[in-house]
């Protein structure tokens, strides 16, 4: 009988033959070994021994686990957690090391129906877009980057993954390679972004290039990729800049490029196709957004509710 780290390894194994990223095999492996652990504070070294009680005493402690700060995790983040011990166990089931799977009945919490946050206005986009400095290197840079975010609505990853050749600015489109899912996609890069970045690549990332091979599209000003952290930082920075009293992610301006679109009309399967949504229901949070703006609308200015004071 393997040890649970023997077990991992395997599953492990079986995820990089499926052609799954690094990050969302680092991902489960994190996840797996925070199950491990609870096994071992329950006296469990066998896998065989877990039984469908157990899997559930860990969705229980999960539920009663908090961070640093003393809060609860959110019901997403312990779903993720279960869902990793369920396919684990989906795999040691699948492969024979077990003949039953204790987790195949263990329900999942249910996800409270949440809509995002800090949507930006027309106007306050404006302000983000017009803070850097676009007379100096790294500001055009960040300016070429808050347009394409905008434009596009991409994540943070796949707009640092982004390669010069995956960027075609006659043709007004853009390559997003490996996204989320490990999932390519291709999304089209609006007129004024375009612009932007076309002049970056010629004017601007030719002062940042220190290796010719990197073809890394947005550079650090050592010549390198720049991390999610720095760009994640920079967008706070120009946030403040721009005196917004929202919070302002890549995901503010992820939410805010799907919400203006659909306040103008646009298609839901056009927005899953550009945000790189596997689900449909995963977009339609965006038809809330707006049914929700109508509602506040609605009782604002409609006549009979003025009435109503």
């Amino acid at each position: 009988m393997l040890d649970l780290t023997a077990y991992a390894e395997k599953y492990v194994e079986r995820l990089k033959v499926l052609n799954y990223s690094p990050r969302t095999i680092e991902g489960r492996r994190y996840d797996l070994f925070k199950f491990f652990r609870f096994l071992g504070e329950m006296g469990i070294s066998d896998i065989a021994a877990v039984t469908r009680e157990l899997v559930r005493d860990y969705q229980t402690h999960l539920y009663e686990e908090t961070n640093r700060q003393g809060e609860s995790f959110t019901v997403g983040s312990r779903n993720n957690n279960l869902k990793v011990a369920k396919l684990f166990f989906r795999f040691l089931k699948d492969e024979d090391y077990l003949a039953q799977d204790p987790s195949r009945d263990v329900p999942y919490a249910k996800v409270p129906k949440r809509l995002p946050r800090s949507i930006l206005t027309k106007q306050e986009v404006r302000k983000l877009l017009k803070a850097p400095d676009t007379h100096s290197l790294m500001g055009y840079r960040d300016r070429a980057i808050l347009e394409v975010f905008y434009s596009t609505g991409l994540r943070n990853s796949e707009l640092g993954a982004l390669k010069v050749e995956d960027v075609d600015t006659d043709e007004g489109f853009l390559r997003v390679n490996l996204g989320k899912g490990g999932k390519d996609r291709v999304v089209p890069l609006g007129k004024i972004a375009c612009r932007y970045v076309e002049n970056y690549v010629k004017a601007v990332r030719p002062h940042l290039t220190k290796d010719q091979a990197n073809r890394t599209l947005f550079l650090s000003l050592r010549g390198n990729r720049m991390g999610r952290i720095v760009i994640a930082q920079n967008i706070r920075r120009y946030a403040r800049r721009a005196k917004l009293q929202k919070s302002v992610t890549a995901h503010t301006l992820r939410h805010t490029c799907a919400t203006q679109m659909m306040r103008n009309k646009a298609n839901l399967r056009h927005i899953q196709e550009l945000l790189g949504h596997a689900c449909l229901t995963t977009t339609q949070v965006y038809t809330s957004v707006t049914i929700a703006e109508l509602k506040e609308a609605h009782k604002k200015y409609h006549p009979r509710e003025r009435e109503w004071v």
